[in-house]
């Protein structure tokens, strides 16, 4: 077996720092990089499009080379590969240019494509594009690095490229593209990679390095699975319906990606997706490859938790007023208003707050998928009457209600926002907590309040209005009070869920290492997984909520924190016990397990909401 790294070129030119004896200077600050010397691919590669000189990350995959051999000349900064045995006609050239670079096939026989394979454990790149089929990817796009940068992908001779990934480690995950080789029919084929940092300037913040966090992880929020087809938790991990909103609110603030792409297109693709009968974690009938066989979940009876079709119905709305594709809105409508009455059905008692089909009562839970919970908090026992769903129901109807006025439809119109009204109506009286002055998180089918201070709940029900300013006032007084008492303070791991410990017979999941305990009275998985443990999850609703509060120096206490932790790469990663930084206890120790999980930066929406 030949070690080729060996053969990597040492020369100043190719290592990223530059002369100029061609003419070209990029910023070595933003790129580094080295070249086999024999095979057309990268040993070394790394980016920082913010040009801080943070390029000591290099995820890229090598494995060993059999077969084909080339020969590779340099000149500066240039490099073209020979096939052994011809060397009239370059089978590849690597082409520094100022702004990033650019890779040429030239037709020669026996020519194999440029590969870049990623290490999902160093970096969850994802690929920016339009999935026309399973493992494809259409140009132009977008090669997103989180936490280091993006490269705007073009080609003017190729359509469509080859993008896969594996979220399984045998013998690890991993996310690739393949940039083919030029054909007879072709004769030349040119890829350019532009490097940028891809988000939305803000007149408020030019120059202010306390958002360079919001700046390199703005994408972060957006990973295409090509496996599947749609945005999903990450590059090579499950789509969930339940969270398609927070993707599409990214997704309507974002700039243009590269050339005529936009990040509302990717949500058009994946609600097609949906719309075309694939499903989702979340609903009835998913099959996964990861944790269990999901097509046995119970979603309390129906066919999706609590907080999906709301998820979906708010995503489809923004993808309507993002795109503004009339023509695609005329196309699904009819399974757009399936989702929205599917909520309507949901309120079982007519008293405009939807209920799940599990009661939610204390001890109810199993401990596995044959009882799931009402929403995206799947291993805590929101059930019956849950806070959460009926938020983001609310605004799901409210949005939809707007749209058929909007299309003349005005008795629909009025038939769902009456319904939004209704559950508003209730919503204040029945989940607050008189005790505590925060909302609980769910009423369970016995009647009782299920209060842990879930943060995320109370910010939500302010964001969406559900409560008026003095309400939502003494709620976030109640919340922040509560945070200083149980000591929580390490704010660039973002926030906990919730702020005292979920008791046994309230977690749905009974093993520690997923939060559960053994006793309500002992606290064994305390601020493991999601039994308050740390994340950026969610945390966008309670910086909204304090922001629409007025309550300004409050939400930067936790803002700027949350910023910092964005650019030191905080949430991606693996930790030295194995498992990874998306979920944290609050003293750092990793609890994750997704490697990557993108709603941790939905947090960056609180800047551009609140500093344009």
């Amino acid at each position: 077996m030949k070690k080729l790294c060996l053969g990597v070129i040492t020369c100043f030119a190719l290592m990223g720092i530059f002369n100029s004896c061609n003419k070209v200077e990029p910023d070595s600050t933003k790129f580094k990089y080295a070249l086999n010397s024999g095979f057309p691919r990268f040993e070394y590669f790394s980016v920082d499009a913010l040009g801080k000189s943070k390029l000591d990350n290099s995820p890229l995959i090598l494995e060993d080379i059999e077969g084909q051999h080339f020969i590779s000349k340099t000149k500066g900064a240039n490099t073209s590969y020979f096939i052994e045995g011809n060397d009239k006609k370059a089978a590849w050239e690597f082409i520094l240019t100022e702004s990033g670079f650019n890779l040429k096939s030239n037709f020669v026989k026996n020519n194999v494509p440029w590969d870049i394979k990623f290490d999902q454990h160093k970096n969850h790149m994802t690929v920016l594009g339009l999935i026309p089929e399973k493992n494809k990817v259409k140009t132009p796009c977008v090669m997103h690095l989180p936490d280091m940068g993006s490269f705007k992908v073009r080609s003017q001779q190729v359509g469509v490229l080859d993008y896969t990934s594996c979220r399984v480690d045998v013998p690890q995950k991993f996310v690739q593209i393949s940039f083919p080789a030029a054909t007879k029919e072709q004769g030349s084929i040119e890829y350019s990679f532009e490097i940028a940092s891809i988000f939305p300037e803000l007149d408020k913040i030019k120059g202010d390095a306390r958002f360079d966090g919001f700046r390199i992880a703005f994408l972060n929020a957006l990973q295409v699975n090509p496996n599947i087809q749609m945005l999903a938790n990450n590059s090579s991990s499950d789509a969930c319906g339940f969270v398609q909103y927070g993707y599409s609110e990214v997704a309507l603030q974002a700039p243009p990606l590269v050339d005529d792409l936009r990040a509302i297109d990717l949500v058009g693709m994946t609600l097609d997706t949906y719309l075309s009968g694939v499903k989702s974690y979340g609903e009835k009938g998913y099959v996964s490859d990861a944790i269990f066989e999901s097509d046995l979940t119970n979603w309390g009876n129906q066919n999706a938790s609590l907080d999906t079709y709301p998820s979906l119905l708010i995503a489809a709305c923004n993808y309507i007023n993002g795109s503004g594709n009339k023509k695609w809105l005329k196309t699904n409508y009819q399974g757009i208003e399936k989702w929205a009455n599917e909520i309507l059905t949901r309120d079982s008692d007519g008293d405009g707050l939807i209920e799940y089909g599990f009661s939610g009562n204390s001890g109810t839970w199993l401990g596995d998928h044959l009882m799931r919970p009402a929403n995206w908090w799947d291993c805590i026992g929101f059930g019956h009457k849950d806070a959460y769903s009926n938020a983001l129901a609310y605004r799901a109807m409210k949005m939809y209600s707007k749209i058929n006025e909007e299309l003349g439809e005005r008795e629909k119109a009025n038939k769902y926002d009456a319904f939004a009204e209704k559950l508003k109506s209730n919503y204040y009286n029945t989940f607050i907590n008189p005790e505590t002055g925060v909302l609980a998180g769910w009423k369970s089918e016995d009647g009782k309040l299920h209060d842990y201070y879930f943060t995320f709940v109370n910010g939500m029900a302010i964001s969406y209005d559900l409560v008026t300013k003095e309400q939502g006032n003494k709620m976030m007084d109640n919340i922040l009070a509560k945070m200083e008492e149980v000591g929580f303070d390490n704010f660039e791991l973002g926030l906990p869920g919730n702020l005292i410990p979920v008791k046994a017979s309230d977690y749905t999941h009974h093993d520690p290492r997923w939060g559960g305990s053994l006793t309500d009275e002992t606290n064994e998985g305390w601020q493991h997984y999601e039994n308050g443990g740390t994340s950026g999850n969610y945390e966008y609703f309670t910086l909204r909520a304090l922001y629409r509060l007025g309550r300004k120096a409050d939400a930067e206490k936790l803002m700027f924190p949350l910023l910092k932790g964005f650019e030191d790469g905080n949430f991606q990663g693996v930790g030295e016990n194995g498992m990874s930084k998306d979920w944290r206890t609050w003293d750092g120790e990793c609890w994750g397990y997704e490697g990557y999980l993108v709603d941790n930066y939905w947090g960056v929406l609180a800047v551009v909401e609140n500093y344009k």
